[in-house]
């Protein structure tokens, strides 16, 4: 195992360890909507990793410039959830390695929301929750003006001019009943919740403005959509391009880490400045009816493959290596839930490559801050292991040692819970020393002598 130097529990990241002098890493690229148009407001933010200290500002923002230009510089290395919000679309969540590399560049192609077609405007029920919503009310919805349907099939309501400058936002618009601007607008703003609204000031009437929305026209994007789509289907939430086809190992292996993962497709760069309707439709058909649907198989050999380039970075290695864990125990959670629900004993057993298992103890740090992905991951390759010698001893030294309190806590409950059997006493058990090394004589230390004596009772 390569020997890097730990940080404490305190200092900023494991990853610091790996880079003697960090340099900036600047993530760059456009944000577009999925067919190439420009997005008249967006934004990229994040979060610093690992800072603890609350009087520090640990959020990045960067405004999408009018040719959907953005750039945003990292002076830190660690892993970074990179937020894209557009107005009239699906926001995304981004996950991205930073460690030594000095520039990404990363085209993000964003959906655009389903907005309601007027099916159901007639229904005075269902219309009620349709709200004009300003600085003219405060925001407040319950006293929102409310519309009503015309002869055309399009909805409006008057709101007062009350200012020099409005801004409105229209709720129940967009499935999911969340407030949205609307067009027209001089521009658009975001709110301190991080929604959009509208900001009219240029030739308001005196009292009172019309809003009017007319269905599949007022709202100036389309979202391509596949007519056999099921309401439970696992949508595509977005598109990503990577100038050198490399990079998305950055990115890639991290979203297929997640316990549900976003259906962000990675496309080839010739899309990077827009997707026709016949792509979209090509690569939505890439969705599924449910989560216990998808080809994990096809995932893993993605990830086997992709393994077997030596021009990867070694720390895209061991997102790779972590991701293929992560998949895995999905694919096992799928298995296992069909078997239940469709009484089929004679599913087969979802086959791991050894090599790759091997490779994880062998090339993975325990104090990798990768492994606080998902808390899932490591206590499923215990179990995989059936919690040998080895992984025990490999994820006692993530107690000591990972900057994540939450992930040493889950860690160490595991191992104790599952190895009891091996010791007399507790405090025999290493793990229980890496405990009262790390959270001294605290709920972290009692909770394992519970689980230690609860284990010897049943016994």
């Amino acid at each position: 195992m390569k020997n890097l130097i730990y940080l404490p529990v305190a200092a900023l990241i494991f990853l610091l360890a790996g880079t003697e002098a960090f340099a900036q890493t600047v993530i760059s690229g456009k944000v577009l909507s999925a067919d190439g148009s420009l997005i008249p407001k967006a934004e990229v933010s994040t979060i610093i990793p690992g800072i603890k200290d609350i009087f520090t500002d640990k959020q990045i923002r960067v405004e999408v410039a009018e040719d959907g230009a953005y750039r945003l510089q990292l002076d830190q290395p660690g892993i970074y959830s990179l937020t894209v919000r557009g107005v009239f679309h699906h926001t995304m969540y981004i996950p991205v390695l930073v460690y030594d590399q000095p520039s990404m560049e990363i085209n993000v192609l964003m959906l655009p929301k389903a907005y309601k077609d007027g099916r159901h405007f007639g229904n005075e029920g269902y219309l009620q929750w349709i709200r004009v919503l300003g600085n003219f009310n405060d925001y407040d919805f319950h006293s929102g003006e409310e519309f009503t349907l015309n002869k055309d099939g399009s909805i409006s309501t008057m709101v007062p001019v009350t200012s020099d400058t409005m801004r409105i936002q229209v709720s129940g618009l967009n499935y999911g009943m969340g407030t949205s601007a609307i067009t027209p607008a001089d521009r658009y703003e975001q709110l301190s919740d991080n929604s959009f609204v509208s900001v009219l000031y240029k030739n308001l009437p005196a009292d009172s403005l019309e809003i009017r929305y007319i269905p599949n026209e007022t709202i100036p994007y389309r979202r391509t959509v596949l007519e056999d789509r099921t309401p439970n289907s696992l949508p595509i939430d977005g598109f990503l391009a990577f100038r050198n086809d490399h990079d998305r190992y950055w990115v890639e292996p991290l979203i297929a880490m997640r316990s549900i993962p976003f259906r962000y497709r990675i496309v080839d760069y010739s899309f990077s400045e827009g997707i026709p309707p016949t792509d979209q439709l090509e690569f939505q058909n890439s969705e599924i009816e449910s989560f216990f649907d998808v080809d994990w198989r096809r995932s893993i050999d993605e990830i086997t493959g992709a393994l077997k380039n030596s021009s990867l970075h070694e720390q895209q290695v061991n997102l790779l290596l972590v991701a293929y864990v992560g998949v895995a125990h999905r694919a096992n959670m799928s298995r296992d839930y069909l078997k239940s629900i469709r009484g089929n004993d004679k599913l087969p057993e979802f086959e791991y490559n050894p090599e790759i298992i091997e490779r994880i103890f062998e090339e993975v740090e325990p104090g990798h801050t990768v492994w606080a992905r998902s808390s899932q991951i490591p206590l499923f390759l215990m179990d995989l292991q059936q919690f040998d010698e080895r992984s025990v001893a490999y994820f006692t030294d993530l107690v000591r040692n990972h900057n994540s309190d939450d992930l040493a806590v889950r860690v160490s409950q595991a191992i104790v819970e599952r190895t009891a059997q091996n010791y007399t006493s507790v405090d025999q058990m290493p793990v229980y020393q890496a405990i009262l090394q790390r959270f001294g004589e605290g709920n972290a230390l009692l909770r394992a002598e519970m689980i230690f004596e609860k284990q010897h009772r049943s016994d």
